[in-house]
């Protein structure tokens, strides 16, 4: 199964994950995706889908009125509540992207950092009902991820049918692992969420993107 081969990636890379973000070139981007992120969730109560280590979690939290940060994989879970011990108003949460019903807060905002490019295409859709199911009509919704910059991402290794593409990783411990890898368009991106999401915008930096938009009132 796609979603289970890829949480025992995320497990057996959760010590590494953070050592992508100390890169020398993307230095720059990152202080700027931090701050973009702070004022986009400021004063916002966020339901944050996989927030993998706490790393972009630790940057706009402070500014919010109160996080829920999730993620599926407890691993990971177990670095982000360390991270995020001395932020009373951060809850961090096991659960599935899919299956956010249990939930049970009020939002006004959702937030999915470096997760829409380990989304199947034909997943897209489905997800964001689920996400969207989770938040108050009228909420703010941002997603932020990987731009495919040649020479400083991995290199893709196939692309299949349906348009996904794929990386492959290695781990410290020398295993490797074919990860869906997907790097939309702006046009892709405003595609799938003009279906209930208005006042769309799109922002690249040098290495990351980040779109953002408010979903549907009615």
């Amino acid at each position: 199964m796609a979603e289970q081969y890829l949480a025992d990636y995320y497990a057996r890379r959760a010590n590494e994950y953070d050592a992508i973000y100390r890169k020398p070139e993307r230095q720059n981007d990152i202080r700027l995706l931090a701050a973009h992120l702070t004022e986009l969730l400021a004063s916002r109560s966020v339901l944050e889908i996989a927030c993998g280590t706490g790393f972009w979690t630790q940057f706009f939290a402070p500014g919010s009125t109160f996080v829920t940060a999730t993620d599926y994989n407890d691993d990971v879970l177990r670095i982000a509540k360390q991270r995020l011990s001395c932020l009373a108003n951060v809850c961090v949460k096991q659960a599935d992207a899919f299956a956010l019903d249990g939930l049970g807060l009020d939002f006004d905002c959702g937030y999915a950092g470096f997760w829409w490019s380990h989304l199947e295409k034909a997943k897209i859709r489905p997800f964001l009902r689920e996400f969207h199911s989770a938040l108050r009509p009228g909420s703010r919704v941002i997603f932020t991820d990987n731009l495919y910059v040649e020479g400083s991402s991995t290199v893709v290794s196939r692309t299949d049918n349906d348009g996904n593409t794929f990386q492959f990783r290695k781990l410290a411990d020398g295993r490797q692992y074919e990860i869906l890898k997907n790097f939309p368009t702006e046009s892709e991106f405003r595609e799938a969420v003009g279906e209930s999401g208005v006042d769309i915008h799109f922002k690249k930096l040098a290495y990351f993107w980040c779109g953002w938009y408010e979903t549907s009132r009615g």
